[in-house]
């Protein structure tokens, strides 16, 4: 009887070790598991919408790749590879594919893998000789980089995290406006002629019909002077938008990007949707709003 109530002892000891132990595991995979649930949907916001930006570019890329492989052009600057149609093509398909298998990711080390690979790509195709003059690999390319950034990332606390996340996404984006406005310093698009000749004179977009039918010529001159020092002013200040609060910077984040495509072209939703994805995240900041525009446990 004795060396049983001491083997019951015993092997109710070792349950009760075990259970501490499995208790003890799960309050420490409790933290991580917390943090990526609430980082996670925040990534996938993103990786959608860089998604819907390379799949609106499919038509116009098929269009590019057809006249250059019927008028290749050969430029020594390139290397082979970087002027071969096959290499773009392959790249193109393989950002498509690591993208759109990052958002069905949920593992740590597959999202760091996928992005990291999208990441390449587009970077690749910013500089390839067919397709380097498309802003939309290049928007892609950096929102790429934030989402790389979140997914290495999203085991660490979701509260210090998150204010990180949203200021270097207002980084970027002031980048690229920033980038926008530099390359409209010229005197052609300062005195509205570039904007006049591509959209103001002969576009079919409703905004210019409707010009074109209110105004005279001269008219229609001068709304396309002012209208693009508006859009280069705009731009430039869209530049700061890292020192504005996150919900302040993140709204005319959006408004700027779904304006410019409303107003001007809607192809140019290829180019604009991931960085709207982009903005998007500084909607969802903490009640809180940050009092300083720069990362802190705060912002």
């Amino acid at each position: 009887m004795g060396d049983r109530k001491q083997s019951s002892s015993v092997n109710a000891f070792n349950s009760d070790a075990v259970v501490n132990q499995t208790v003890g595991a799960m309050e420490d995979l409790m933290p991580e598991m917390k943090n990526r649930h609430e980082t996670l949907p925040l990534l996938k916001v993103v990786l959608v919408a860089i998604f819907i930006s390379l799949t609106l570019k499919l038509s116009a890329f098929i269009v590019f790749d057809r006249n250059n492989e019927l008028l290749p052009v050969v430029d020594p600057f390139f290397p082979s590879f970087f002027g071969s149609q096959w290499s773009a093509r392959v790249v193109y398909l393989l950002a498509c594919s690591s993208c759109l298998l990052s958002v069905l990711a949920t593992q740590k080390k597959h999202l760091v893998a996928l992005t990291g690979g999208m990441l390449i790509c587009l970077s690749m195709l910013s500089i390839h000789q067919s397709s380097f003059n498309d802003v939309t690999f290049v928007c892609c390319a950096w929102t790429s980089l934030w989402c790389f950034w979140l997914a290495s990332r999203l085991d660490e606390p979701f509260d210090s995290l998150f204010p990180r996340a949203v200021f270097l996404s207002h980084v970027i984006l002031s980048l690229v406006f920033l980038g926008g406005a530099v390359g409209k310093f010229s005197p052609g698009y300062w005195s509205g002629e570039v904007l006049y000749e591509i959209y103001f004179e002969k576009r079919d977009f409703w905004i210019y019909n409707l010009l074109r039918n209110w105004l005279s010529h001269e008219g229609l001159r001068d709304a396309a002077t002012w209208h693009s020092r508006l859009v280069i002013l705009s731009e430039l200040g869209c530049s700061f938008l890292w020192l504005l609060p996150a919900r302040l910077a993140s709204a005319i984040a959006v408004l700027m990007l779904c304006g410019i495509a409303l107003t001007n072209n809607f192809l140019l939703f290829s180019v604009v949707t991931c960085l709207i994805g982009l903005a998007i995240i500084g909607l969802h900041h903490p009640s809180t709003d940050r009092e300083s525009p720069f990362p802190s446990a705060d912002r």
